[in-house]
């Protein structure tokens, strides 16, 4: 992942988490604002937490991925929590003109887009099971 493209990822790891390694939890389609919003969990912890986090006791980071000005939307093989989405890839290349072509694969089952940009949101982390 280039860190160039969500800052916000930068400032908390030097090496960020391959996201075809984090589970994709969530997945909303704005038809209105042409965005799409994917989540993501991971239990690689970031390297330069945020302050706030300090205190905390977690094991996993938690953030969002608005993808905004979204056009090209194709979704094939929906299903809810389907085991074949945990080996999945995904994919987010900036092409020449600047927009970000996505891809969520897996072997029955695919959401691609073109985007004109995007930004992590939200990104918090929390103790899942126990430590």
């Amino acid at each position: 992942m280039d860190l160039r493209l969500w800052p916000e990822l930068a400032a908390l790891y030097e090496t960020p988490p391959d996201l075809s390694s984090c589970p994709l939890y969530y997945v909303h389609v704005d038809e209105r604002d042409t965005a799409v919003t994917l989540g993501f969990e991971t239990p690689q912890l970031p390297d330069h937490p945020r302050a706030e986090w300090e205190e905390k006791r977690y094991n996993t980071l938690r953030f969002f991925v608005v993808f905004t000005g979204v056009d090209e939307l194709r979704i094939t093989g929906i299903a809810a929590e389907h085991p074949d989405m945990r080996d999945r890839t995904v994919g987010v290349i900036v092409t020449g003109t600047g927009r970000q072509q996505v891809s969520v694969t897996s072997e029955n089952r695919s959401i691609t887009f073109s985007a004109a940009a995007s930004a992590v949101t939200q990104s918090r982390v929390y103790l899942q099971g126990s430590l």
